[in-house]
């Protein structure tokens, strides 16, 4: 009786953690920036140009790795989503879900 008990608890704290991580993968803000300075082929520093939903600014580092697809070079036009939060750094930075090239 115990075993399963333990099995229960173990599982719904399993589905809890499962459901908190996936929350945090919903694209919450957008913004549109031009790519400035590129830290390697999969990361960059991009200056906001448009908000759309989002109070950000500025220059952001963004995880261009999130679209393997495409190939980045400065000057791209890029529409960036993330979760909503803006982490307090020099420069900005944002937890990247979708990124793509815009025209």
């Amino acid at each position: 009786m115990n075993k399963k008990i333990s099995l229960i608890i173990t599982f719904l704290l399993c589905c809890g953690l499962l459901i908190t991580c996936n929350s945090n993968r919903k694209v919450e803000a957008t913004f549109i920036g031009v790519i400035e300075e590129m830290i390697n082929d999969r990361e960059a520093f991009v200056y906001v140009t448009e908000t759309e939903d989002s109070p950000v600014y500025g220059i952001i580092y963004v995880n261009l790795a999130k679209n393997p697809d495409e190939t980045f070079q400065v000057g791209d036009k890029v529409k960036v989503g993330y979760n909503g939060t803006v982490q307090d750094t020099a420069p900005l930075t944002i937890t990247t879900l979708t990124v793509e090239l815009v025209e």
